[in-house]
């Protein structure tokens, strides 16, 4: 072999000892792609969501007390009717007989105070001549002592008859104000809602059990019922305003505003696992939509708090991760030991990543900035969040560089010091957003 083919032989067996090497280099990861947004000041809404339906703020059951048949109904579902028109006719022949009666009964009861009366005045009479009589030794004083007793016992008739007078009037006017229940009426302005009797169905009133004939509601103040959490219904007031969506009326808004607040609970599955507890809470309508109808499915959007022009980021762009130990710091307490872990970059102890009691630190609520290339995690404190935006009060600046999705790469593969590669906006990474784990 010529010395010519000894070199090439050398050079070709070092160019294939470097690529060798080269191949078992570790190389470094490739850049994590993400898209990015920016730390900004902005108003940012709290607000309480849940669904509910549609109902009238003002309902009433029409209903009497008398028994009869129901003769007639003037309406049907969905009339309109005013306060005071009649709506149905009750039997009421029963009722007008017992008036008759009573106006006899009192009508006799005052004949008779007259006859009492009259009596009276006799016995007065009877009574200044006794006297006279007496006074002459005509008629002795046993005499004068019973008309006198006469006198005083007609006197108590009297007041016994005119009690009775009033007694009597006191039925009467019962009897007469059953026989105005007999016709039904309207109590309020309002709508037919339900009809629960049909015409010559019995009606069977009762002043201890109600036989409701008809429901009516004024539908010119709709509101929607909603029930809430217990955990979100205490930042609720009456007059928080709200935002009204009907399902039935897709992409619409109809403004609202809280007008009641409930104060008695809700509890579903009681002492189980799936036990829930709820409040209703009732928004009214500012204004009435056309066409709305009780039962109606709706949801409400209540403002709770408002802060103006504070730090805010995506609400997607903030994540939860357990807080890092200081360098040299064993991965485990030591049996024995208190179990605390240091926290790195952490300011806020067990409320944002101390160690509770068993020794397993909290995690911690975390941002990553971006930064020459490279996400840098950072502990951040949040205020109150909006659906799409989370107050920051401290850990951020203004103007920073955050990294708010994929979902995914966010929540579970970044880590710090990694190197990213941001996306454009509409990139083909995609966000792959989804709900921050601290919130």
């Amino acid at each position: 072999m010529t010395k010519g083919r000894w070199v090439l032989a050398v050079i070709i067996l070092l160019a294939v000892g470097f690529a060798t090497a080269q191949g078992l280099r570790p190389h470094p990861p490739p850049p994590v792609e993400v898209s990015t947004a920016v730390v900004k000041r902005q108003d940012v809404t709290r607000t309480v969501n849940a669904a509910g339906h549609l109902q009238a703020r003002e309902t009433v059951k029409v209903s009497s007390n008398v028994t009869g048949d129901l003769l007639s109904l003037a309406v049907k579902e969905g009339d309109r009717v005013t306060r005071g028109q009649v709506l149905g006719q009750i039997d009421k022949r029963l009722g007008e007989s017992q008036v008759a009666q009573f106006r006899g009964a009192v009508a006799s009861a005052a004949a008779q105070t007259a006859q009492v009366e009259a009596t009276i005045i006799q016995d007065e009479r009877d009574l200044v001549r006794r006297k006279q009589l007496v006074a002459e030794n005509l008629s002795t004083a046993a005499d004068l002592e019973k008309a006198e007793t006469q006198l005083k016992l007609d006197q108590s008739r009297r007041t016994a008859q005119k009690q009775l007078v009033v007694q009597n009037q006191g039925q009467l006017e019962t009897a007469l104000y059953n026989l105005s229940r007999a016709t039904l009426t309207a109590p309020i302005d309002g709508t037919i809602l339900e009809l629960n009797h049909k015409v010559g169905e019995r009606i069977r009133g009762s002043d201890f059990s109600e036989d409701v004939v008809l429901l009516m509601g004024g539908l010119s103040n709709m509101e929607v019922k909603a029930e809430v959490g217990e955990h979100e219904v205490v930042g609720i007031h009456e007059g928080d305003s709200a935002t009204v969506e009907i399902d039935a009326m897709p992409d619409k808004q109809f403004k609202g505003h809280v007008v009641a607040v409930g104060k008695n609970a809700q509890i579903k599955n009681p002492g189980t696992d799936a036990e829930v507890t709820t409040f209703f809470v009732r928004v009214g309508l500012d204004v009435l939509p056309e066409g709305a109808l009780p039962g109606l499915s709706a949801s409400v959007s209540i403002a709770t708090a408002k802060h103006e022009k504070v730090m805010t980021v995506p609400i997607q762009a903030v994540t939860s991760r357990e807080p890092k130990k200081k360098d040299g710091e064993a991965a485990a307490a030591p049996s024995g030991s208190s179990g605390v872990t240091n926290v790195a970059d952490v300011d806020g102890g067990a409320e944002n990543g101390g160690a509770p009691a068993g020794g397993k630190p909290k995690p911690v609520k975390m941002v990553f900035v971006v930064k020459d290339g490279t996400a840098q995690m950072r502990a951040v404190h949040t205020g109150i969040a909006s659906r799409a935006d989370v107050e920051i009060l401290d850990g951020l600046n203004e103007g920073d560089t955050i990294v708010d999705g994929p979902y995914r790469t966010l929540a579970r593969e970044l880590e710090d010091g990694q190197t990213v590669k941001v996306l454009p906006k509409g990139g083909s990474g995609g966000s792959g957003k989804g709900p921050s784990g601290g919130h």
